[in-house]
């Protein structure tokens, strides 16, 4: 529901900021038609008038985006920090007889956890809509945070089982890892409490946020070009023409 109230508002916005650069697109070529008429109205207080306007109000209007960009930014915080307790549980077939008391021992038994217990989670329960291509994913809400940060450590005992774990995302920070294990391999990204994690070509690590982010972070090592390899010659060359200290 906040996902879907964002959107509509950053839809409205954007609405509104294409419809004024429109109409004051419009109005400044009637008024650049009529000055090529009059050329003697080129520079008339009503064009200066108008440049002032039409540029104090774009100015707010970017000022408003940024606004709501920060704002959109500290939901979106405050809604991933309410699920940092959270995993979701990707490929366990459905049951009838489903309860958090099963679901933990299944966690115990398949990540080797033996102290998870029904006491140490808040909720557990499907979500999503039933379909019969997949079983929807469990959401496992622990008590704890450190149980939560146990359980996600212990998530490579899973493999071969056909079964996985996942942190509980927003859409948006959801979004944005897909982006990034396309861009860069599911080897070099992760996500730690909700922050998305990169492993750029540099091999450096960086927590990501935004796409603007991303993008910043190199996908490849720059080629060893030909005028590399010529100053690297003139620099042994100067080097060995160099005299030595005490010469």
């Amino acid at each position: 529901m906040r996902a879907a109230y964002r959107r509509e508002r950053k839809k409205s916005l954007r609405d509104v900021s294409e419809m004024v650069s429109t109409r004051m697109e419009e109005f400044q070529q009637r008024l650049i038609a009529t000055q090529n008429r009059s050329p003697s109205l080129e520079q008339t207080p009503l064009a200066r008038e108008f440049e002032s306007f039409k540029n104090s109000v774009l100015f707010c209007l970017e000022n408003l985006q940024a606004q709501m960009a920060i704002l959109f930014r500290v939901q979106d915080e405050q809604e991933m920090r309410s699920r940092r307790k959270c995993l979701l549980m990707h490929g366990v077939n459905e049951a009838k007889d489903e309860s958090p008391g099963s679901i933990a021992n299944m966690i115990s038994v398949l990540l080797k956890c033996p102290n998870v217990t029904e006491q140490c989670l808040s909720r557990c329960h499907r979500v999503g809509l039933r379909s019969n291509d997949k079983p929807r994913p469990i959401l496992i809400k622990f008590r704890e945070h450190a149980d939560k940060l146990r359980i996600w450590a212990a998530k490579t005992n899973l493999k071969g089982t056909g079964i996985t774990l996942s942190e509980f995302l927003t859409k948006s920070r959801q979004s944005l890892f897909m982006e990034a294990r396309k861009r860069f391999g599911v080897s070099k990204c992760w996500t730690r409490d909700g922050r998305v994690q990169v492993i750029g070509a540099d091999r450096k690590l960086r927590r990501i946020s935004s796409l603007k982010e991303l993008d910043s972070v190199p996908d490849s090592i720059p080629s060893w070009t030909a005028a590399d390899d010529a100053k690297l010659t003139r620099d042994k060359t100067l080097n060995k023409k160099a005299p030595k200290k005490g010469q």
